[in-house]
């Protein structure tokens, strides 16, 4: 009926006097058919709408949660009952009744609190900073716990010995960063705790906001247990291949997960990239500028360790396709070709890291820090 939105937020709704013969259920019917058709046709509109909007500011991947509260808000709007007018014509039935326009109100505030809107007496519901910082945030989510976790280490880190706000080597050392020469020695854990650890305040709040970013929508899509699988084993096989290309460095930071969803992105992509059609340019210039900034991003600084994140995006890519389940119908004719060439490539990686590291990593040093309740102090 009103195509543009100041039309739309104009528009009431004036309901017509009762037949004699309808009561008051059949009203309420029809009241609510006309609710659902309503329904039906402005989510679509407004889903346009508000994605342009949020495109522009940058936050495309909140409109999905943005659409309905929107949506709700116009129909509680557009159902209120004309303030001013002549009053409808009272039904000539012998039985009393409510009038038309009582029994339109009750169905309104009916129709409102089904669909999740807010009370007529109430303001709007606002949108939270999680939500709009976070899409699809979830508190019971792995990647919210985990990040808590990684927070709380690094709050403990800075408590065990810090400098200036950093805190010290043998903070982190004690704490499970990457050391070849331990890991040689049979400190397995040090290929998984590096991922709960960072060198200081910057580098884990970027690290922390880009997983959380992307992170709650491909839990959802993959999956708990999936997401925790591949957050996990990037981070390791990340880890891994750093200490096979420089075991002598400590390592910190949970970027090879980080980079392992972007693996995971890239794999996802390839598999679906016959059923795009006219989207693959802009996937391919999304993906071109992504890998670019990660390559900066990599060699920007000596102190960036350029291997971990090459290894974890490696493992991110590899365990997506091994983990893949498309219908038969969408998969690419060398799906199958695919999948056994990861599981391979994953094992034989996985293997020729673990045999330099364990044969070719000399055994020392190892730092002398002392313990986590008696920790040495150093100057560093």
């Amino acid at each position: 009926m009103c195509r543009s939105k100041e039309a739309w937020e104009q528009f009431v709704f004036t309901p017509k006097p009762l037949p004699r013969r309808l009561s008051r259920a059949a009203a309420l019917s029809s009241f609510f058919s006309f609710e659902s058709r309503r329904q039906e046709v402005e989510p679509r509109r407004m889903d346009s709408l508000v994605t342009g909007m949020a495109t522009s500011v940058g936050i495309a991947a909140t409109a999905a949660a943005a659409a309905p509260m929107r949506v709700s808000n116009l129909l509680a709007m557009a159902m209120m009952p004309p303030v001013t007018g002549p009053p409808p014509a009272p039904p000539t039935a012998q039985a009393p009744a409510e009038s038309p326009q009582n029994a339109a109100g009750q169905a309104t505030g009916v129709a409102t609190a089904t669909a999740g809107g807010p009370p007529a007496s109430g303001r709007p519901p606002e949108w939270g900073f999680l939500d709009l910082m976070f899409p699809g945030f979830a508190a019971d989510s792995f990647i919210w716990r985990v990040s808590v976790l990684q927070v709380s280490e690094f709050i403990g880190s800075l408590l065990l010995g810090s400098t200036m706000g950093t805190p010290k080597l043998c903070s982190l050392y004690l704490l499970g960063a990457s050391w070849g020469p331990a890991i040689a020695s049979g400190s397995f854990w040090r290929l998984f705790l590096p991922m709960t650890l960072h060198a200081n305040t910057l580098h884990i709040f970027f690290n922390v906001f880009f997983q959380l970013r992307i992170g709650f929508g491909m839990e959802k899509q993959f999956g708990r247990r999936r997401f925790c699988l591949i957050y996990l084993f990037c981070g390791f096989l990340g880890n891994l291949l750093s200490v096979a290309a420089d075991p002598m460095k400590l390592a910190v930071g949970a970027s090879t997960s980080g980079f392992g969803l972007i693996g995971v992105w890239a794999a996802e992509v390839l598999l679906k990239w016959d059923t795009m059609g006219t989207s693959r340019p802009r996937v391919f210039m999304w993906f071109a500028f992504m890998l670019l900034n990660c390559v900066l991003m990599s060699t920007v600084s000596s102190n960036v360790d350029f291997m971990g994140h090459f290894g974890g995006a490696l493992a991110g890519f590899l365990i997506a396709i091994i983990l893949a389940d498309m219908q038969e119908e969408h998969q690419p004719e060398w799906y199958g070709k695919a999948k056994t060439s990861a599981k391979a490539a994953t094992a034989l990686i996985t293997f020729c890291a673990l045999l330099k590291v364990m044969t070719l990593t000399p055994g020392g040093p190892i730092p002398y820090c002392g313990t986590i309740f008696f920790p040495r102090l150093l100057p560093l």
